[in-house]
């Protein structure tokens, strides 16, 4: 029953569990000692105001950022009871995904449109809107894709997986839909 649900079960739901997954981050983003930009930390000038020594960075040697996010049906019957959010009883018309965590924000432009998916088995399902996600006690802010519900997913299609790029990120998220039952409904 959600109402003794203890605040470990309701954080867990939200960060991992079949409904929020850690995603899978790939920087694009050119670096090294051909690229334009300078890796963070990276070379430069030393010493203060004495004038100091040159010590480029080595070729080669570059400080890469690990980026660490999460992809969350916010959709999902589950995932409204333990956010208190929406009406009770009400399926959302879209199906809802938030990215959250160490990533940028998603921009509305025709670029995140354009590189943002929800598919199946081959289908993709339409992406309708992208809005920031706000911040509360129990999640961090984020951003929220709405997908269209026209194309309904069903257990039989065994996974869904989420796709999309921010910035110089390519954002990846498989779900299993068979582990995304509750009380016996595919619940997203």
């Amino acid at each position: 029953m959600p109402s003794d649900w203890t605040d470990v079960e309701i954080r867990q739901l939200l960060t991992k569990s079949p409904w929020a997954k850690e995603a899978s981050i790939t920087d694009t983003g050119v670096r090294g000692p051909l690229s334009s930009g300078r890796a963070a930390g990276g070379g430069g000038r030393r010493g203060g105001r004495g004038g100091g020594t040159q010590s480029p960075t080595p070729p080669n040697t570059v400080e890469l950022v690990k980026w660490r996010g999460s992809v969350r049906w916010e959709s999902a019957l589950p995932v409204r009871t333990a956010l208190h959010s929406g009406t009770p009883g009400e399926t959302p018309a879209e199906y809802i995904l938030n990215v959250f965590g160490d990533v940028p924000s998603g921009e509305t432009d025709s670029a995140l449109i354009d590189n943002t998916k929800l598919e199946h088995k081959g289908d993709q399902i339409k992406l309708t809107r992208v809005e920031p996600a706000p911040k509360n006690d129990l999640s961090p802010g984020g951003t929220l894709f709405y997908f269209s519900r026209l194309l309904a997913l069903q257990v039989e299609d065994k996974e869904v997986t989420f796709s999309t790029k921010l910035g110089p990120l390519e954002v990846k998220c498989k779900f299993t839909l068979k582990d995304m039952l509750y009380r016996g409904k595919l619940e997203l």
